[in-house]
């Protein structure tokens, strides 16, 4: 089977093709952010292996398809964990705009998107490799139930917005930034847009994420496969 046809097969790619297509919708003028999980990896079976695990020879080709299906008459800029397999994944969906004549003026990684500020390395085992309960994690975080061996989740939710809806607003390009990150940082923001806790449910699946418009007319928020008007700057 080609790139071409797994990139339409492969059932959890629904969700990632969900938002190149929305991404599509958007207007040429329109400035707009894609947060993205990382790619396809092997699973992360115990923490020793949080940092080394790399994207699988499937996610490096999904990521690349995921590159060639967005639009490309955009000033791309994209911004990424530091951890291997969010860098093989935004490597690899520059390669996939390249592929479509697409121009990516930026490529650095942004803080946030690896983790929190952490300030008690025994937090981590709060969290089940694998992410397996990524969804009550966010959620006792969210609770304040880590005290202070994490940052709070409301400056968290503060400088994540300012990283990337504010970076966004002040980009004077027909812009597309393009944010690779994980789990940890994609359900957060699930928790924060949709402003209740998040269930197993909103996990999203590798490639798939949440997109924000800003237009002349108004700002949306595509998340959970629905647009919606939302400002994230008020």
């Amino acid at each position: 089977m080609n790139r071409e046809s797994t990139w339409k097969t492969e059932e959890w790619l629904s969700s990632a093709k969900n938002l190149v297509r929305w991404a599509s919708t958007t207007e040429p003028e329109d400035k707009v952010f894609l947060l993205v999980r990382h790619s396809h990896r092997a699973e992360i079976e115990d923490h020793t292996k949080q940092l080394s695990t790399e994207l699988t020879t499937l996610g490096c080709e999904m990521s690349t398809e995921f590159g060639k299906h967005l639009p490309a008459d955009r000033s791309n800029r994209i911004f990424f964990s530091f951890v291997s397999r969010c860098y093989q994944t935004a490597e690899e969906i520059a390669k996939g705009l390249a592929q479509n004549d697409g121009q990516v003026e930026e490529f650095d990684t942004i803080a946030i998107l690896a983790t929190p500020e952490i300030k008690d390395q025994s937090v981590w085992h709060e969290l089940q490799p694998d992410g397996r309960n990524i969804t009550d994690f966010i959620n006792q975080w969210a609770d304040g139930d880590f005290g202070d061996k994490i940052e709070p989740f409301t400056m968290y939710a503060e400088r994540l917005k300012r990283d990337l809806v504010e970076r966004l607003a002040v980009d004077k390009g027909r812009a597309m930034h393009i944010h690779i990150t994980h789990d940890l940082a994609l359900m957060a923001a699930k928790r924060i847009f949709l402003k209740r806790p998040i269930s197993w449910e909103d996990r999203e699946p590798f490639l798939g994420g949440l997109g924000y418009q800003i237009s002349n007319v108004n700002h949306s928020l595509f998340i959970a496969g629905t647009n919606i008007e939302y400002d994230l700057e008020r």
